[in-house]
């Protein structure tokens, strides 16, 4: 059986009754600012799903540009006609998207087309631009990118600027990759005559090697430097 309910209870408007006239109230007396609130927040919508879409089409437009070099390399091989199609595609990518995931990749294959054809101020150039833009990373792209300019700077001659680099290739995300890195920092050390500092390096190199052929080479290299 439900409770009755007191006189002054009986008497006392009902809650929601009284918040609603209060709302209402405010609404009359302030038609203008709650007229800006609205509209402000309708617009805001409106610009969120506009990036929303705008941003979909603009990732989506850069992947298929990005796909066309594999389509070139797929249908006519890695030859000079194709290498400098894809020049040009990587260039357009860097122009037209240089925000999204495939302008910045664009940066890396660049620099590996640069580097292969002997061109390494430019090969560095666009090493440098895609290490600036990456960020985080944990796919390993940022250690080869790192990587190849420690072997940029190699060629060079440039042995500090190569350590440099290789070091930093190695404090970065570099899984399946370490035993790489230690190599070529030993190799650097010992190109500078620093034969210490170089059998440290392929002693750690060592510890991460399992592949036959690069533990024998290892091990020779500590017995010469030893």
């Amino acid at each position: 059986m439900a409770a009755k309910l007191s006189k002054k209870e009986l008497k006392s408007p009902d809650a929601f009754q009284t918040t609603f006239e209060k709302v209402g109230d405010y609404v009359s007396e302030n038609k203008a600012r709650v007229m800006v609130a609205g509209t402000a927040l309708a617009c805001a919508m409106v610009i969120a799903v506009g990036i929303y879409f705008y941003w979909s089409y603009y990732t989506n437009s850069a992947l298929k540009l990005y796909a066309k070099v594999q389509e070139n390399i797929m249908k006519h091989g890695d030859n000079k006609e194709t290498v400098n199609e894809n020049i040009k595609i990587f260039k357009e990518l860097i122009e037209k998207y240089p925000h999204s995931w495939s302008g910045r990749m664009a940066h890396y294959h660049l620099g590996n087309i640069y580097y292969n054809n002997g061109e390494i101020d430019k090969a560095i150039n666009s090493y440098d631009k895609f290490v600036e833009m990456a960020g985080s990373d944990k796919t390993g792209v940022k250690f080869l990118a790192l990587t190849s300019l420690g072997y940029s700077y190699e060629v060079k001659n440039d042995y500090k600027n190569a350590l440099k680099y290789f070091e930093q290739a190695q404090n970065t995300y570099n899984i399946g990759f370490e035993m790489i890195g230690l190599r070529n920092i030993a190799r650097t050390y010992e190109e500078m005559n620093n034969k210490q500092k170089a059998l440290e390096y392929y002693k750690k190199a060592l510890e991460k090697t399992t592949e036959p052929a690069a533990v024998i080479f290892i091990k020779r290299k500590i017995s010469t430097l030893s």
